[in-house]
């Protein structure tokens, strides 16, 4: 039996927590899309704005494929199968690339929405909102580079291979 490295144990493990995580925040995203923004300037900002109505409707489908891709891939490196290593890679890069567009989509939505904020200086609102952003984006590609750069390891790699059956011996000879 082939030794499991321990990156595989732990990124199987956090590939099927974060696909079920992506799975709830979708839930949640869709719960709280009906909800009414009457009171809250910026979500009626958001809510009303074609380029974010765009986008939900384009990342919603996409977030769901690719959270419940990543749990079949956790499952997949448990099992120390190969195409879970090979998938788990193609979704790191869909992840970073959907990130950095995600990012370069709502961040004018963002400043647009934030001017409906009123008696709040400009300057502050920009500076809470570059913090927010940077932080979001900085902690959305961190997982899928790491598991990047994990899944792409010698040791993952040979663990991941199929297994090649063992030559027989032959019987020692009776004496």
């Amino acid at each position: 039996m082939r030794q499991r490295p321990v990156s595989i144990l732990i990124f199987g493990i956090l590939n099927i927590g974060y696909g079920l995580f992506s799975l709830g925040m979708v839930l949640l995203n869709l719960a709280s899309s009906h909800l009414s923004p009457k009171g809250n300037p910026v979500a009626a900002a958001m809510k009303s704005d074609p380029t974010m109505a765009t986008w939900t409707s384009l990342s919603t489908p996409l977030s769901v494929a690719l959270g419940l891709a990543l749990m079949a891939f956790g499952i997949g490196l448990l099992l120390l199968k190969n195409w879970a290593r090979l998938g788990s890679i193609v979704w790191s890069v869909i992840d970073i690339v959907f990130v950095v567009v995600g990012s370069m989509v709502v961040w004018p939505v963002m400043q647009r929405a934030m001017d409906q904020i009123p008696n709040v200086p400009h300057g502050m609102v920009e500076g809470f909102l570059m913090f927010g952003m940077v932080l979001g984006v900085v902690l959305g590609l961190a997982y899928p580079a790491v598991l990047l750069f994990f899944m792409t390891r010698s040791n993952v790699i040979d663990a991941c291979q199929p297994e090649q059956p063992q030559p027989e011996q032959p019987p020692p000879p009776a004496v």
